[in-house]
This record gives C-alpha cells, structure tokens and sequence, in this order.
C-alpha cells in the first residue's frame, strides 16, 4: 500500500472513523514501515492532547456555577440578617433600645450586601489581592457611611454631648455608647473578613490570578 494513501488514511483510523478493511490496510501497512508507524504515533499522542485540554473548560464552568452558587448564597444570606433585623425593629418599643436592631445588625449586613456589587466587576481588577482589598474596603466604607446616616436619623448629638461634659462623664458616655453598639461593631469586623477571604476565593473559581 501507497504510503500516501495511509499517511491520509492515518486521522480517520486515529479518531475510528475508517471502516474495518482501511483499519487493517493501516495496522498492516506499519507493521512493515518505520515511518508511517512514527506518524500514527505523534498523531496518537497529539490527538490525546487534544482531548485532554477539553477538559479545563468543562472545569471553568464548573467554577464559574460555584462562584454564582457563592454568591447568590451570600447575598440570600445578608438579605436574610436584615429582614430579621428589621423584623425585630419593629417589635422594639419606643426608648434605650429603640435603633439596636437596625444598627447592630441591619447596617453591617446592609453594608456587607451592598458591597457585592462590587463582584460583578471582579474582572476588572489585575489580580484577587487587589479585587479582595478593594471588597473589604468597600464593605468597611458602606456600613460606616450607614453608621453616619443612622446617626442623623436617631439624632445622635454626640459632638455636643461630649463637649457639654468633663472627661470622666465623656468616658462614661463613650462607654455607653460602645456597650449598647458592640454587636454591630463586632459584626461589621467578622463582615470585612469574610468580604476579603470570600471574594479572594470567589475571583479564584473565575480564574483570576
């Protein structure tokens, strides 16, 4: 047999497309000649290259649903706090307690949702370090923007109540003031952390470096 015609014969008895007579034209034909059987086998081992890089796009879409399942968790999860704590808002009565609810736990989870959105330009960033720098950033700057809000629509003078005081009673009121809102500070920290490491792991199943 020409070795030509097997030479062109060779990508369809690779793939096992050929018909059983031109399969055995091929394994006859290279049992006698070194060269065709040295082109079966580099074709051979480029074909299984081949296959196998089919596999790392199975594997990016595989990431990608994770990331989206991630995220989409996250934002369920945050909406969830604040539905609770507005819920409980709204059961608190009028006095020392009124705004607990809504700023210990509805702002740091507000500020913890809000900036997810963030993620949808992960992209956009060079590289995680820099994207998770930038969402535990963005989460620290909503929820203290929130805090500044909240301190206006409480009506919270605390600039005239420390001046109007001496340090012992300035210390007090700071002291008051840290143990009625400890929870929302401590949440805020616990929601900076998760900000940084969740978003660092959320741009890793995308592939950014």
């Amino acid at each position: 047999m020409n070795c030509n015609v097997v030479r062109d014969l060779i990508p369809l008895y690779i793939d096992g497309c050929c018909s059983e007579e031109s399969a055995i034209i091929v394994k006859e034909h290279i049992e006698g000649c070194d060269a065709c059987k040295e082109l079966l086998e580099d074709m051979g081992t480029s074909a299984n290259v081949v296959s196998v890089s089919k596999a790392p796009a199975k594997f990016n879409k595989l990431n990608d649903w994770k990331a989206s399942v991630l995220q989409s968790v996250l934002l369920f999860f945050s909406f969830g706090l604040i539905t609770i704590g507005v819920a409980l808002e709204a059961k608190t009565e009028s006095g020392l307690m009124n705004g607990f609810w809504a700023i210990n736990l509805v702002i740091p989870a507000t500020g913890f949702m809000l900036s997810m959105v963030n993620w949808y330009f992960v992209r956009v960033y060079k590289n995680r370090k820099r994207f998770s720098s930038f969402s535990l950033i963005t989460t620290l700057a909503i929820t203290l923007c929130a805090y500044i809000w909240s301190g206006f629509h409480y009506e919270m003078d605390l600039l005239a109540v420390f001046s109007e005081c001496n340090f012992v009673e300035a210390f007090d009121a700071m002291q008051d003031v840290l143990f009625h809102n400890w929870p929302g500070i401590v949440l805020t920290v616990v929601f900076c952390i998760l900000s940084k490491t969740l978003s660092n792991q959320y741009a890793k199943m995308l592939g950014k470096e």
